[in-house]
């Protein structure tokens, strides 16, 4: 069956704070566009491996970001001794190519996000910042030009901050970004030795980066991760330890978005959580269809990307998820 659908053309705007010159295109994908790659068909009723023994394979696979088409995805691929790097994949034939590292990646990136249309994509890095005396894991970006990818630049603004060894924390490690449609800048870190990691949002500071962090509401005593909104907004999931009624070590959280802010964080049901560790939430472009990773069904402990239809994720919570 051909999928067919109308040519339109892509209007400028700067989603980007000014400034930081991203040069972003919005893109209308249910109106133009090519048709969307025939993985984003298929029918995934319960939660299984995501292309196995390709994009998920015998090392730690997490964190994956797809192009506006479905053709392109990035994810984080760690050894299990080794740094995580950033590996990108196409699909073509019917099937992914196999992965290699991406032309802008370091030993120490992971977390990589795709903006809505495509045309750059946030991450973290550990190479070091021009005046941090000490690395630590900060927000990056890098920009796509005709041949491929630019060179990545260091998120500006309040957002990264200098290490400071803090026993068992680290103040200063900026992890998971996320960009929102209104500029802003999501993200979590691992910020405090009486509160662990909680979810951050930074609004654009009018002068090309973004101003100071505010933890959200939504933050409990627990600790809460890579965070990620669904392509229509509404949604917000997030990996966690905070309830003690969870199913196993991380769970996954959703929350839904009111004109007054979030509602209080639920926990996903079985079979999306599970009693293994469970997190790295992402969806397809479309909204059909829910990703995340988890070390279900691992004799080794490693980490698989595994998908599911985002129908799914309303068992719990009684709301429609993006079609």
């Amino acid at each position: 069956m051909e999928h067919n659908a109308p040519r339109c053309e892509a209007t400028r705007r700067e989603a980007w704070p000014a400034g930081v010159a991203l040069g972003l295109w919005t893109l209308s994908l249910a109106a133009c566009g090519e048709a969307p790659a025939e993985w984003q068909l298929e029918s995934v009723p319960t939660p299984t491996v995501f292309a196995p023994g390709v994009i998920s394979s015998n090392e730690h696979d997490y964190d994956i970001t797809f192009a506006p088409d479905g053709r392109e995805a990035y994810f984080t691929r760690r050894s299990q001794r080794g740094p995580p790097g950033i590996l990108v994949t196409r699909y073509a034939q019917g099937g992914w190519s196999a992965p290699e590292p991406t032309p802008f990646s370091t030993d120490r990136d992971e977390g990589p996000s795709l903006t809505a249309d495509g045309r750059a994509l946030l991450f973290s890095s550990r190479r070091p910042i021009p005046g941090q005396v000490e690395p630590n894991d900060n927000l990056w970006v890098v920009e796509r030009v005709d041949e491929g990818w630019g060179a990545p630049r260091p998120i500006a603004g309040a957002v990264n901050q200098p290490a400071q060894d803090l026993g068992r924390y680290t103040l200063g490690t900026e992890l998971g970004p996320t960009l929102l449609a209104d500029g802003s800048l999501l993200y979590w870190t691992r910020s405090d030795p009486a509160w662990g990691s909680d979810l951050y949002v930074a609004s654009p500071d009018g002068a090309g980066g973004f101003s100071e962090p505010r933890p959200l509401r939504i933050n409990s005593h627990g600790e809460e991760s890579n965070p990620v909104l669904s392509p229509d907004g509404r949604f917000l999931v997030f990996q966690a330890y905070r309830d003690a009624d969870g199913y196993g070590e991380q769970d996954l959280y959703i929350a839904e978005r009111t004109e007054y802010g979030w509602k209080d964080p639920v926990l996903l049901p079985e079979p999306i959580n599970s009693a293994a560790n469970d997190g790295w939430p992402s969806f397809s472009p479309d909204g059909r269809h829910f990703f995340f990773a988890t070390d279900r069904g691992s004799d080794s402990g490693f980490y698989d990307i595994w998908w599911v239809e985002a129908t799914l994720l309303r068992l719990t919570v009684g709301f429609q998820t993006p079609s």
